[in-house]
């Protein structure tokens, strides 16, 4: 990943966008879909790798949308104008939170039943550790593989009743995490240049927790800053990310201020 969007006030809607953005995403959905029971042996012995491999494959996308699971369509709406204005490649991460839930499952029906109509809790647990872990290292490695990515930050997805940003998403929480401490890579056309130049669970059931999140080393845009940038960028694909770059550079850092020397010796 090279750089981050802290993407506020969005509320776009447009049928046409949001239509090529459920495309895309049907397309990522279709090869993996009819592939899950295959990894489930009658012998207990699950291959995880495999399963990662195959059930999360590494998209070759360009920009890695965070959103929360209430804001899909405007996730979707938002990749799909990627597409059509500079032929961008988005990963919407809720393509495979779906997913998680399909496999639990899964695995569930074969393992994890106490009697008719329940799961043994040790089993259950044993089971989501193994689901949930796979479903975070492929976020963290789409994110690592992904140039950039934009974070839709709305009412659904973080707190505002507070002074300091709070998530309930475990997710959410997890990708802005990941996004702050992993490596940082230039694209490798700057380093060219650099060469030549220079699931949703009943309300009442819900178990809700909060995660304060740090969104400092994301740079904060809006939706009218994504409409100029798609009115006045003439170039498409990877080019346009670089005209993002340079309308909105990285925060700067703030300089700390020089100690005060005393003018007079100490008595």
């Amino acid at each position: 990943m090279y750089r981050g969007f802290n993407v506020k006030n969005i509320e776009i809607e447009d049928e046409k966008y949001y239509n090529k953005g459920y495309e895309k995403m049907v397309e990522n959905k279709n090869a993996i879909s009819d592939k899950l029971h295959n990894f489930i042996p009658n012998n207990g012995k699950i291959d995880g790798t495999n399963i990662q491999n195959s059930w999360f494959p590494t998209i070759d996308a360009d920009v890695f949308i965070s959103h929360a699971h209430s804001d899909e369509n405007i996730a979707l709406t938002l990749a799909g104008w990627l597409w059509c204005r500079f032929r961008l490649t988005s990963f919407v991460d809720s393509c495979v939170w779906g997913y998680s839930n399909d496999l639990q499952k899964i695995i569930d029906e074969q393992f994890c039943k106490k009697g008719y109509n329940s799961n043994s809790y040790e089993s259950r647990n044993f089971s989501t550790s193994h689901v949930h872990m796979m479903l975070a290292s492929a976020l963290t490695i789409m994110i690592d593989s992904a140039e950039c990515l934009f974070f839709l930050n709305t009412p659904s997805s973080l707190s505002v009743s507070d002074i300091e940003d709070k998530t309930c998403s475990p997710w959410i929480y997890h990708e802005l995490t990941i996004s702050k401490y992993i490596r940082k890579r230039f694209p490798t056309r700057h380093k060219r240049k650099s060469l030549l130049a220079y699931r949703s669970i009943p309300k009442e059931a819900r178990l809700k927790m909060e995660y304060y999140i740090d969104l400092s080393n994301l740079v904060t845009i809006s939706e009218s800053d994504l409409v100029v940038w798609g009115n006045h960028c003439k170039s498409t694909k990877l080019n346009a990310l670089d005209d993002l770059y340079k309308r909105h550079p990285i925060n700067p850092i703030k300089k700390r201020s020089a100690p005060k020397v005393c003018r007079y010796p100490c008595s």
